[in-house]
C-alpha cells in the first residue's frame, strides 16, 4: 500500500499548546472558585489564561490561511472546529467578566459563580478538543484513538496548573497546587507509557512503526530530552527536593510548559504519515491524468 505525507505547520503545534494551556488554566480557575472561593485562585492566571487562548487562536487562523475569512470557522454547526470556536469565545467572555469583576471589587458573587461555571464547562471543552481532533484521523496512525485524547488533555490541565502555580506565586505568594502537579506529571507519564506500549504491541503494524519511531527516529530527542527530561523529570526533582519558593516554582513550570510544547510539536510531525483511508485508492485512481499540478493538493 502507498503511504501519502502531509506536512503540518509548526503553527498548528503553538495554537494546541497555548489554546490547551489557556483552556486548562480557566478550567482550573473555575474549580478552585467553586471549591474554596476566590481567595485560592490568582486573578493574574486567570487573565493569562484568557490571553493564551486568544494566541492560540490567532495561530489558528494563520495556520488555516486566509486569516481575514477566520469567521466562517464560526459557520457549521456539524464540525468539531466550530464548536472548539465557540467554546473558546464563551470561556473567555466568562473569565472577563470574572476577572473585571474581580478587579474592580465589584461584588456580584453569582455572577462571577455563572461565570465560574462556564469556564469549569467550556475551559475543559477548550483543553480537550485538540487532542479529540486528531483522534478522529483514522489515517494517522500515531493519532488515531482516544488514548491521544487522554494525552492532550492531561498535558493542558498540567500546563494549566504550572502556570497557574507561577501566578499565584507572583501574587498570591503561596501556593496549594504542588501536590496536585506532581500527581498529573506521574499520571501523564504513565499514560505515555501505556499509549506507546498498545500502539507498539496491540494495534496494526503501521501504528507500531509510528511509534517506534517516535522513540529511535529524528525526533526521538526531542521526544525524550525536551519532553521527557526537562517536561517531566526536572519539575519532580525541583519540586519534591527543594522548597516550595517563587524561584523553584517558576523554573519547574517553565520546565513543564517548555515539555508540553516540545510533545505537541512532536506529535504534530508524528501524524504527517498517513495511509489510504477504505476507497480512497480507487478514488485517486480515476482522476483524470495530466492534471497533476491542479491535483497536487489531493497528492
Amino acid at each position: 500500500m502507498k503511504h501519502k505525507e502531509v506536512e503540518w505547520g509548526w503553527m498548528l503545534a503553538v495554537d494546541f499548546f497555548f489554546a490547551g494551556m489557556g483552556g486548562g488554566m480557566l478550567f482550573v480557575a473555575g474549580l478552585l472558585y467553586l471549591i474554596n472561593g476566590a481567595d485560592s485562585i490568582s486573578t493574574l492566571g486567570t487573565f493569562v489564561g484568557i490571553v493564551f487562548i486568544g494566541v492560540g487562536s490567532a495561530f489558528l487562523s494563520l495556520e488555516l490561511g486566509r486569516p481575514f475569512q477566520a469567521w466562517r470557522v464560526f459557520m457549521n454547526p456539524k464540525a468539531l472546529l466550530t464548536w472548539g470556536a465557540w467554546n473558546m469565545v464563551f470561556v473567555m467572555g466568562a473569565a472577563f467578566i470574572y476577572v473585571a469583576l474581580d478587579f474592580t471589587g465589584i461584588a456580584m458573587p453569582g455572577l462571577q459563580t455563572a461565570c465560574a461555571v462556564v469556564m469549569l464547562i467550556c475551559g475543559l471543552f477548550v483543553a480537550t478538543y485538540p487532542g479529540v481532533l486528531l483522534g478522529l484521523h483514522a489515517a494517522r496512525p500515531f493519532w488515531t484513538g482516544p488514548g491521544i485524547v487522554v494525552i492532550f488533555l492531561t498535558s493542558s490541565l498540567l500546563t494549566g496548573l504550572a502556570a497557574h502555580d507561577m501566578a499565584n506565586y507572583l501574587q498570591l505568594e503561596n501556593s496549594n497546587l504542588k501536590n496536585t502537579i506532581l500527581g498529573l506529571i506521574f499520571f501523564q507519564l504513565l499514560v505515555w507509557a501505556l499509549y506507546l506500549y498498545v500502539k507498539i504491541s496491540g494495534n496494526t503494524s503501521r501504528e507500531s512503526e509510528a511509534a517506534k519511531a517516535l522513540l529511535t527516529g529524528p525526533l526521538s530527542g526531542k521526544f525524550v530530552l525536551a519532553f521527557l527530561v526537562l517536561g517531566n523529570i526536572v519539575p519532580i526533582g525541583l519540586y519534591m527536593m527543594t522548597a516550595a519558593s517563587v524561584v523553584t516554582a517558576s523554573i519547574a513550570a517553565l520546565c513543564i510548559l517548555a515539555g508540553s510544547y516540545s510533545m505537541r510539536f512532536v506529535v504534530v510531525k508524528m501524524g504527517e504519515k498517513r495511509t489510504l483511508i477504505i476507497g480512497e485508492k480507487d478514488f485517486m485512481a480515476r482522476l483524470p491524468k495530466g492534471d497533476e499540478l491542479f491535483l497536487d493538493v489531493l497528492k
